[in-house]
């Protein structure tokens, strides 16, 4: 599932504290307060990291939220693949790490690269459900750490943006990119000389970044193998405000497959997307059926009718809504 780092996130709400707002305060503007209890490793969901993004936006009422907070990204903010790109040799080894282990940092877009004579393009293509807000931080990101490896003075030729952006914002990004942007584009793309690939780095360091090359490498394998896509419907359907229109067809293009190979990873992990549907509706009928109408509830479950309800209530608990109640109350 897509997803991002701890320490990603993290440096989001370090940001925002800096700007005033407590990290318990933005936690609970986005319903995450469970953030706080993540284990050391746990990967935090897209979902999250998104409405974050935009909750600084509306708080702060900055539309450049994102590229804002890009612009103050440090090495530290990347963990391993930031002392990676630091210590790589020039710009064309930087990025062949980048397309090769950014998942560590944030699994939320795919990465192009191409070299087109005297121009470079690296173009990024977000996954739903990806605000402009994470496309403003992820292109500005990039942008400010290859000023500070390369010298501030270096530009780029032209940055496309896919959302649209209003002609006083644009004309912001623009002076402070020192190049033309242009937005309601294709696609998101950082276009640049292509000599400037071949520039070194003043931070090379040849060791470090052997050790850090090894390290990613082990991470990545790492992340790969415990990469289980049960686990990942089950936290997402832990995370739905409703089960409404939850679906093998909505979920399989959440992961880019087809219905049938989701199905068969699902198979191989022993189990089929309607259990694990079925399981979501249980522990929510149980935590919430005296703190609404049945009809309410039913719906809330994704139930098209109350019939279907009512008879995926009798196979749970063998016995009908109504006595349910009756009996949790006299408990």
């Amino acid at each position: 599932m897509f997803n991002t780092s701890q320490t990603y996130f993290t440096s989001v709400l370090d940001f925002l504290e800096r700007k005033g707002i407590a990290s318990s305060s933005a936690l609970q503007g986005i319903d995450f307060e469970q953030f706080i209890h993540y284990k050391k490793q746990q990967r935090v969901s897209l979902p999250y990291y998104s409405a974050l993004l935009d909750y600084g936006k509306t708080t702060l009422n900055d539309p450049l939220f994102g590229f804002h907070l890009g612009c103050d990204i440090h090495s530290a903010d990347y963990g391993v693949l930031g002392y990676l790109i630091e210590s790589s040799e020039n710009l064309a080894c930087a990025i062949k790490h980048l397309l090769a282990f950014d998942k560590l940092v944030a699994n939320i877009g795919i990465i192009d690269f191409e070299v087109a004579g005297p121009q470079a393009i690296i173009r990024w293509t977000p996954q739903a459900p990806c605000s402009e807000q994470v496309t403003l931080r992820n292109m500005a990101a990039w942008l400010t750490t290859a000023k500070q490896l390369l010298g501030n003075e270096l530009s780029p030729t032209e940055v496309r943006l896919c959302y649209r952006f209003e002609p006083d914002s644009l004309l912001l990004l623009g002076e402070h990119l020192n190049c033309s942007v242009t937005s309601h584009c294709q696609f998101n793309e950082i276009v640049f000389p292509s000599n400037l690939l071949s520039l070194t780095f003043r931070s090379d360091n040849p060791q470090l970044h052997q050790t850090m090359t090894a390290l990613s490498q082990q991470q990545l394998a790492q992340l790969n193998e415990h990469k289980s896509i049960k686990n990942e419907i089950i936290h997402l359907l832990s995370i739905k405000p409703n089960l409404q229109d939850c679906t093998l067809l909505q979920f399989s293009s959440l992961f880019n497959m087809s219905s049938r190979t989701l199905q068969r990873q699902l198979k191989r992990e022993g189990c089929h997307f309607a259990q694990l549907l079925d399981k979501e509706r249980k522990q929510r009928v149980i935590k919430q059926i005296d703190k609404m109408k049945l009809g309410e509830l039913s719906s809330q479950l994704g139930f098209n009718e109350q019939s279907s309800f009512n008879r995926a209530f009798r196979r749970w608990f063998d016995c009908s809504p109504k006595v349910y109640l009756l009996a949790t109350r006299q408990v």
